[in-house]
């Protein structure tokens, strides 16, 4: 039996859109591996049992993760049949069956984006599911709020009529003019309602240009990463990671691996995932989302700064993620807000109340640093992980 994939010490960091049939190969696969992904949500023509058994086969030999969401079967099965009679349950648990050999098997994809007249048919799906085999992933991707009004109603709809294990959403930021200015208004409804169940949020990254959208850069790329980490996400799903065919439409351009071939942004997130998200998402992994906030510009949906005992004012243009466990340590999180410019932030500490600490990366370790004034200069997308300590413990 596998762990599950929303509990654990790693964070999940996802590729979806794998290599398409005729390149899924153990090689292939360890290219995705070494990409410093831990997970693959199926896709690209993977539809039936024969290629899936393939794909995890090649997963169990590289130590990736599957979460199987491109059988035929389920699409069929959640998008036209009644979970409530017995043929459809005897199916769902069919499919469940015919991949619980394969050690890579984490997960069943059930619906992409739904609506929620389908939330019911979820709802009995997951049940199943648990039944079946309680550590695999009921894996559903909702909707963002452009398609979908009003957008706390609707998640929230979700949330208490499904009861999933995590909360996963999609919507892509770099428009082809400007960047969409509804962007954290989504991520702090995730969140917020990821909170209120207890449950790990996850989102999708955008990795490419395609209809109304541009192809993102290396800073921006880690730009998603630091402001998702910010929001307290943890789970982290590259859209996309093979090119998908030209004949689906959307003018997908490039991803990370076009053509059979890496392009420049496969090692920029193999470098945004080994020597930043995977060491910092280790630090932040069992410690719970305590609030976040935008310093200086504060868009649509997010909170602005508000001091604390702790930490008394932050200045630059900044998003400030707090995070705390069951020991009396505090972790701030903070990020350059913007993917274009440098920051100088400046973090003011009540030097009597607690230490500092600054995570270094390349080490895995905190290293003290000045409590009064910490001066941050963040490059465009980057941050800084600080661990605050208390002078005096309670009691």
């Amino acid at each position: 039996m596998s762990p599950s994939l929303s509990t654990g010490r790693e964070p999940s960091i996802a590729i979806f859109w794998p290599p398409p049939p005729e390149e899924t190969t153990v090689e292939r696969y360890r290219e995705i591996a070494d990409l410093g992904a831990n997970l693959v949500i199926t896709g690209n023509y993977l539809n039936d049992p024969k290629i899936l058994h393939h794909a995890l086969s090649c997963a169990d030999e590289v130590g990736l993760r599957v979460v199987v969401a491109s059988d035929s079967r389920i699409d069929v099965l959640m998008r036209h049949f009644d979970l409530a009679t017995a043929d459809a349950q005897a199916l769902l648990r069919q499919v469940i069956d015919d991949y619980l050999p394969h050690p890579s098997f984490a997960g069943i994809g059930l619906l992409d984006e739904p609506e929620p007249d389908r939330f019911p048919n979820l709802a009995l799906a997951v049940d199943i599911i648990r039944q079946r085999a309680s550590w695999l992933l009921a894996y559903v991707n909702l909707l963002p709020s452009s398609a979908i009004e009003p957008y706390d109603e609707y998640v929230g709809g979700f949330v208490d009529a499904v009861d999933p294990a995590i909360l996963s959403f999609d919507r892509y930021p770099f428009l082809c003019e400007v960047d969409d200015p509804h962007y954290f208004h989504d991520l702090a409804t995730i969140r917020g309602h990821a909170l209120r169940r207890g449950i790990p949020a996850w989102l999708y990254l955008q990795t490419l240009g395609y209809h109304a959208h541009r192809e993102p850069n290396a800073r921006e790329m880690l730009w998603q990463v630091n402001t998702a980490l910010a929001y307290g996400f943890t789970g982290f799903q590259y859209f996309t990671y093979w090119t998908p065919d030209p004949s689906r439409g959307e003018d997908f351009e490039p991803a990370l691996v076009h053509r059979g071939l890496r392009t420049p942004r496969y090692e920029a997130v193999r470098r945004i995932n080994t020597e930043w998200l995977t060491p910092v998402a280790r630090q932040l992994r069992g410690l719970r989302s305590t609030g976040v906030a935008h310093v200086d510009q504060v868009p649509r949906g997010a909170s602005a700064f508000r001091p604390d005992p702790w930490v008394r004012s932050i200045e630059g243009n900044a998003i400030a993620g707090t995070f705390a466990g069951a020991g009396p340590d505090r972790h701030l999180f903070v990020c350059n807000a913007s993917h274009r410019e440098t920051s100088t932030v400046v973090v003011r500490l009540d030097a009597q109340a607690c230490t500092a600490q600054r995570f270094d990366p390349r080490t895995g370790t905190f290293q003290p640093v000045a409590t009064a004034d910490l001066v941050l200069s963040l490059p465009p997308a980057e941050a800084s992980l600080l661990r605050l300590r208390p002078l005096a413990l309670p009691g």
